[in-house]
């Protein structure tokens, strides 16, 4: 398999039915590998970063957790935005116009380099922002040299998440991972060295992840720019007859990729105050232990968001060949997938608590594991509803529905899951952190039934992104074809 070539797809023109068996698992499984593949080699590599900062101390741990939180809400944004950059990607290939996706890799470009631009002097106002939450000064210290150096590196995450959007787009997603496990590779090494010292550096404890994590993005951007660049990507899709600055194709974007953007925001900005003051509200152990319970959390939607960007991809395509019907099979089948591994791995990361929370805990720390072993319970009952979030977002994205889901969750986010867990922490202040997980858990749960009562509703059908082609690549069926 060389590098360019694509995964394995139904032919657009086989017929009226559906040939695939199991509302095509086949091809889903095929697209979301790589995609799995690749971010759970960015999950790993944060939890390996975690239980390395773990041996600093739990102050550089829960710094670390709340350092990266903050930094990702302003750069969320652009997340957001990019996440268009494979629906754009997708549905010009499945219209049959693969050339026309080079513009938007181009300009999912353009917009990290003016979006690292304008996020730069964060650099400076780390020290305000961070001060907000109260914590200890030491670690308000922590927090803020991690916050800084993850902004003074943003141009290559961003650059990294643009084009990585494009290759799964354009149903090329094994170049991410290999861009991803060398990316990851470099950071775990780096960290080790500068977290421990070894080699001859000196010992910089959580400044040393936070510079590893960087370099590994480095790595993983330079990667990415060179295959789309260089390699067989650039003759297939005439990716330098592309170069240039087209507004139209920045209002393309933003189009459709604000509300999502806008979305993330909302939805980090929530996370982060929920963590750095409703849990941080109740002590340093408090957090710690939440901290801890995040990373499990990680283990269990990471995985499914890389099945997530594989079902926007295939829905994208379908979408932009006119056939829908065949985009609403693919989305059941990945929401199986996705189903069948979060419900499972948050089971057993609940029946192991103990020794999974022991692996943070080397301190020993009796209230840390009593808190976080506790408050285990509630990874094992959101995820279930979690799955139907990221498989029917991930559909409604590639069918370009982006601004109806992107509303509602923030409303239901910061109505039900802030005002709700600032609520309960302040009635029940006796309850803990529990009290507050539960309400962000139904908050989850809810949130889940919304986003796959909006899919089911099928208003998605009805949305334009592309130009479709003059005639039907096929009639389709009035019902859903056999499997």
């Amino acid at each position: 398999m060389t590098l360019t070539e694509p995964t394995p797809a139904p032919n657009l023109m086989e017929g009226q039915a559906d040939s695939a068996r199991w509302l095509g698992m086949g091809e889903v499984v095929r697209m979301a590998i790589p995609t799995v593949l690749n971010t759970v080699s960015v999950t790993v590599m944060q939890f390996v970063d975690g239980w390395m900062v773990s041996h600093v101390s739990k102050e550089a741990l829960s710094a670390q957790f709340i350092g990266a939180v903050s930094s990702f809400v302003p750069i969320s944004f652009f997340f957001g935005v990019f996440v268009c950059v494979s629906t754009y990607a997708s549905q010009n290939l499945g219209a049959g116009k693969p050339q026309r996706s080079a513009v938007y890799g181009w300009h999912g470009l353009w917009v990290a380099w003016m979006a690292a631009a304008l996020l730069a002097p964060l650099i400076l106002l780390a020290p305000r922002i961070l001060g907000q939450f109260g914590h200890a000064p030491h670690v308000t210290y922590l927090e803020t040299r991690y916050f800084q150096i993850m902004i003074g590196g943003v141009v290559f995450a961003l650059s990294s998440r643009a084009l990585g959007q494009w290759f799964i787009g354009v149903h090329r997603p094994h170049i991410n991972v290999i861009a991803g496990v060398a990316a990851n590779g470099v950071n775990v090494l780096a960290n080790w060295v500068l977290i421990f010292g070894k080699f001859g550096f000196p010992a910089l404890g959580l400044i040393g992840a936070g510079i590893g994590t960087v370099l590994g993005f480095f790595v993983e951007a330079v990667i990415l720019g060179t295959v789309f660049l260089l390699n067989g990507a650039g003759r297939e899709f005439n990716v330098w007859q592309a170069l240039g600055f087209r507004w139209a194709a920045v209002k393309d974007l933003f189009r459709l990729g604000a509300p999502i953007g806008g979305m993330f925001v909302g939805e980090v900005l929530m996370w982060a105050i929920f963590m750095g003051h409703i849990i941080g509200g109740f002590g340093t152990a408090s957090l710690a232990a939440a901290a801890i319970l995040n990373r499990y959390w990680h283990l269990c939607f990471m995985p499914a968001i890389g099945v997530g960007s594989a079902i926007q991809a295939i829905v994208g395509r379908y979408c932009g060949a006119g056939r829908p019907k065949l985009a609403r099979r693919r989305a059941y089948a990945g929401l199986i997938l996705i189903e069948a591994y979060m419900v499972t791995v948050g089971l057993a990361i609940w029946l192991g608590r103990d020794t999974l929370v022991g692996l943070f805990n080397e301190s020993g720390d009796s209230e840390v594991q009593a808190i976080a072993t506790s408050a285990a319970i509630f990874i094992v009952i959101c995820q279930a509803f979690d799955a139907m979030s990221i498989a029917f977002a991930g559909a409604l994205r590639g069918a370009g529905d982006t601004v109806w889901p992107s509303v509602v969750q923030l409303l239901m986010a910061y109505g039900l899951g802030l005002g709700g867990s600032s609520l309960i922490a302040y009635l029940r202040p006796e309850w803990g952190i529990l009290g507050p997980w539960g309400m962000v858990s139904v908050y989850i749960m809810i949130l889940g039934c919304v986003i796959g009562g909006r899919f089911v509703s099928g208003k998605w059908r009805k949305m334009a992104v592309v130009e479709t082609p003059p005639a039907p690549m096929v009639d389709e069926l009035t019902d859903l074809p056999p499997a």
